[in-house]
Formats: structure tokens, C-alpha cells, sequence
């Protein structure tokens, strides 16, 4: 196999009556999807794309984002996913970017696409998903409906781009990660080998399949093993307890965040979580609070993964059989190697910081239209993922942090993460985000940005007497900021650089 659409032809030939998606009412059988995979494969040629065009998919968890990822991977297009979160100016930015001939959007995102693309010749193929249709535009269910199957597959090469995946922007501008058939189907397999996805087992789609988390640990390496995804629009913590009591999913694939806020409903002990095999964690680290009470509370096991976009995305994850700690990034999965190193190369030891590096087939082709960036971050075939961690006496390492995000203060450096987890415990909060903010040309300042919990008050005298008890005074905040909300990217994850601002806004 070599073209990602495969993975639903193969399932389709093997599988055909079995059910594939699952979408409030709708059901979808392989060869059904299959079929409208064929159909809009041939309405997408018929208004002119080739092989090697670049087509941009902007949709929520619905049928038509896997139906129109395969059908432009089947015809050899370049699939370009956009964050629905996403505004014009960083929309308009990634089609400029990735150079692409349209979008397949949802009618709903319609106000944010015409400004991105009105001023971008190129882009002139806008498919939209919804009944209303504009000038320029084509239906996406009319293509469907219009077109015979096409069942020709593109005999791409293995190395060929088949992804310009956006990073989530979380500590800078997003950038396009360039993913090549290999990359994305060596991830799936994987996913598949490591958990034993078999035909019989049900996944709740809740994470965005236009992020990769979402896209190879969800839609691809499920559909991969014949077995049936329940789509999700309603992200709402009570709703998503209601659909795993209601629709029996083997496995749920979640952010450390939505555990958090499943935990707070109101009598969540309440919901049936029996039917769940294993939750799943990615695109964070785990609270051990948080793994504790939800295992005690619905009394299934999470096991905490760690990847990221570069990586396809997936890169290692804890077994069940082996002893468990939050924010442990685990064993590296099938094919991967992992190791962590310090600033010469030189793998650490025990009790040690370095920097997470990983070689494997799922390590990106490089950073799209930025080659001298490629060549920084990998090197001899390892991929210098930028992640900080610390190396336990198990062999298992825990994130620290982000090298970017370390404070330079004193002389020393110092970790945001060590001091944000200190706060999570401080009985008022429930929330906090620790970022170094630069004087002019002295040194930066420990600002501290925290979300009270509901009805609780505090001061930020208070919250530095807290930390001062705790941990060394040059390791304190020195600034405290309250506030309501933060600003958060496609999988809940906190975008860093823009705390700042968005808090001033606020």
C-alpha cells in the first residue's frame, strides 16, 4: 500500500456491509463510503484537478471530511487540512503558503473563507459543503451525486507529499509540516499493531480530524482496521458521556483538558463507561490528579501518549501493562526509536533534562518551503523534536518543557512547567499558564496568568506568598495576572504566544 485511500478500498473489499461511520442518525456502511469516496474522486477531476494540485479541506467531524480526504488522495491531490477555528488572516496564510488550487469548506465557515481567498488567483476551486450556493462556488453533495465512481488509484511514490499538516501555532506562527504517504500510513500501522484495533471495536471521533491526532490515531487507523468511528460535533463534556453510554465505543481519544472537564459534570458517576476498553490522552501532559479521579470515578484506564505534527503525529504511548504515571510519555511504539539527549548529542542519564529525539518512517519529509528549518531540526535522520524531558530511573521520561519556552533569568534557567504544577495544586486554581516577558534589555520577568476556580477569589499577593513557600525565590512569579479564559488551539492545547495579547483584549 503506498496511497493512504487504500486504507478504505482494502476495508471496503473486505468489509463491505460493516459499518464505517456513525453520524447522529446516519449510518454509513465501507462500500457506501467507498463508493461516495469514487464518486466525488471523479466530480473533483471533472472541474479540472490533477495530480499533484493541492487542495485545501476546512470541515468539522462530519462524513464529507474523510470522503473528500480520500477522494483527493485517490487522484493523486495533496491534502491541505485547515483548522475550523481558524480566522481569514491565518486561513489566507496557509493557502498562500501551501499554494493550493481551492478549499473544501462548510457554509458555516463561508464568512471566513471568501476574505482569505478573494485575493488568491490560484485558489480558485471553492467547494462548499451546505445547501446555499455562492458564485464560484460548487456543492459538495452535487459533485457526489453527479458523478459516476471513478476507481483508478494514483501510483504515487511512497515519498510523495500527501499532507501539508498546519502546526497548531501553540508557541508561534503555524507552519506547514510537508507528510508523505509513508509517513502517515507507517503511524497508522502503528496505532493499529499497538492497540489491536480489530473490525468489531467503536471509537467516539471527538478530536478535529483536520489535526493530526485526530486524523492518524482516530479516522485513519480505524477505517484502516475496518472497525467503526462515531462522529462528533458536540464537544460538550455532559454530551460526550451521554454518547459513550448511549453509542458503546470501545476506546474514546481525548485531551487532558476534556478528561478534566468530563470529570466536573454534574453526577457524571452517573454515565455507563463500561463499554471503554482504554481512553486515550494525546496533545498534552496528564494532570496525575486528573488520571487518578477519572479512573476511580468511570473506572477505565488512560493511557497517555505523546507526539507531535512532525512526527505523523504519534511517537510513543504507556502500555496497560506496564505501571502507569501521568505525564510519562511512555515506550516509543512500532518502528520508532527515541532517545534523549543533551546539547552534544550525548544520550542523559537518569535524573537528567534533555531533549526528546526520535528517528522512524513516520518522521516528517520536512517544514513546507523552509529547507534551512528542516535541516536545523533533523539531523542524520533524527528529529530534534524540541520537547524537554526528564529521564527517570524506570527509563521512562516526563515532558518538562519546550526549549522555547524556557525563562533565562539570573543566569538561571528555568522550567514554566514546574511552576505551573505547583500552582494546579493551590486550592483556588484551576488553570495556569507561566511565561517569561522580556524588560527592555534586562532580563525576563515570571509572569503568572491564572484561571480561579468558579466563585473563588484570590490575590496575587497571595499567590506569590504561596509559591515562595514552596520553591526557591528565583523560580517565583513576579507578576500575577487573573483571568477568565485562555486562548486555546484545535486539540484545547494553550497557545502561548498569544497570552499575552489575547489577555489584553480581553
Amino acid at each position: 500500500m503506498t496511497n493512504i485511500y487504500q486504507i478504505v478500498k482494502d476495508s471496503a473489499n473486505q468489509y463491505p456491509n460493516h459499518l464505517a461511520l456513525i453520524f447522529k442518525e446516519h449510518q454509513i456502511q465501507y462500500d457506501k463510503m467507498n463508493e461516495a469516496t469514487n464518486r466525488l474522486a471523479h466530480g473533483f477531476k471533472k472541474i479540472g484537478l490533477v495530480e499533484k494540485d493541492r487542495m485545501a479541506i476546512m470541515l468539522p467531524n462530519v462524513p464529507h471530511f474523510p470522503i473528500s480526504y480520500y477522494a483527493l488522495l485517490q487522484i493523486g491531490v495533496t491534502v491541505v487540512p485547515i483548522p475550523i477555528h481558524f480566522k481569514s488572516e491565518e486561513i489566507k496564510r496557509c493557502l498562500v503558503d501551501s499554494q493550493v488550487r481551492g478549499i473544501v469548506f462548510w457554509e458555516k465557515l463561508r464568512s471566513q473563507v471568501h476574505p482569505a481567498v478573494q485575493e488568491i488567483k490560484r485558489c480558485e476551486k471553492l467547494i462548499v459543503l451546505g445547501d446555499k450556493v455562492e458564485s464560484r462556488e460548487h456543492r459538495l453533495t452535487y459533485l457526489i451525486e453527479i458523478s459516476e465512481p471513478f476507481d483508478v488509484v494514483y501510483e504515487n511514490e511512497a515519498d510523495d507529499t500527501a499532507i501539508i499538516a498546519y502546526t497548531s501555532g501553540t508557541t508561534g506562527p503555524s507552519q506547514g509540516v510537508e507528510l508523505t504517504h509513508q509517513n502517515i500510513l507507517a503511524n497508522v500501522d502503528s496505532c493499529c499493531e499497538l492497540f489491536k484495533i480489530n473490525p468489531e471495536d467503536r471509537v467516539l471521533g471527538v478530536l478535529p480530524f483536520s489535526h493530526l491526532f485526530g486524523q492518524t490515531l482516530v479516522m485513519n487507523s480505524f477505517l484502516s482496521a475496518g472497525a467503526t468511528i462515531i462522529l462528533m460535533t458536540n464537544l460538550e463534556a455532559a454530551f460526550i458521556l451521554k454518547m459513550i453510554e448511549k453509542e458503546t465505543p470501545n476506546y474514546f481519544v481525548g485531551i487532558p483538558s476534556l478528561f478534566e472537564e468530563m470529570l466536573n459534570v454534574n453526577q457524571a458517576d452517573q454515565y455507563n463507561l463500561q463499554s471503554l476498553r482504554f481512553c486515550l490522552s494525546v496533545a498534552g501532559a496528564l494532570r496525575q490528579v486528573t488520571m487518578d479521579a477519572f479512573e476511580k470515578k468511570f473506572n477505565v484506564s488512560i493511557l497517555e501518549g505523546y507526539g507531535l505534527t512532525e512526527a505523523s503525529p504519534m511517537v510513543s504511548f504507556n502500555r496497560a501493562s506496564t505501571e502507569r504515571k501521568a505525564g510519562s510519555i511512555g515506550l516509543p511504539m512500532q518502528g520508532i526509536e527515541m532517545k534523549i539527549v543533551d546539547d552534544k548529542n550525548v544520550e542523559i542519564r537518569p535524573g537528567e533534562i534533555g531533549e526528546i529525539v526520535i528517528q522512524g518512517p513516520n518522521v516528517m519529509k520536512g517544514y513546507l518551503n523552509q529547507p534551512e528549518k528542516t535541516n536545523q531540526v533533523i539531523e542524520n535522520g533524527w528529529l530534534h523534536t524540541g520537547d524537554l524531558a526528564l529521564l527517570k530511573d524506570n527509563g521512562f521520561g516526563f515532558i518538562t518543557e519546550q526549549k522555547r519556552n524556557i525563562i533565562v533569568k539570573g543566569g538561571f534557567h528555568i522550567y514554566p512547567n514546574e511552576i505551573e504544577t505547583l500552582l494546579y495544586q493551590h486550592v483556588k486554581i484551576e488553570d495556569a499558564v507561566v511565561i517569561g516577558v522580556s524588560d527592555g534589555d534586562k532580563e525576563e520577568k515570571i509572569h503568572a496568568y491564572i484561571l480561579l476556580k468558579k466563585e473563588e477569589q484570590a490575590t496575587a499577593e497571595e499567590i506569590i506568598q504561596y509559591c515562595s513557600e514552596h520553591m526557591p525565590a528565583y523560580k517565583c512569579p513576579q507578576v500575577i495576572h487573573f483571568v477568565s479564559v485562555f486562548p486555546t488551539g484545535p486539540t484545547g492545547r494553550i497557545i502561548r504566544n498569544k497570552i499575552e495579547q489575547f489577555i489584553i483584549q480581553d
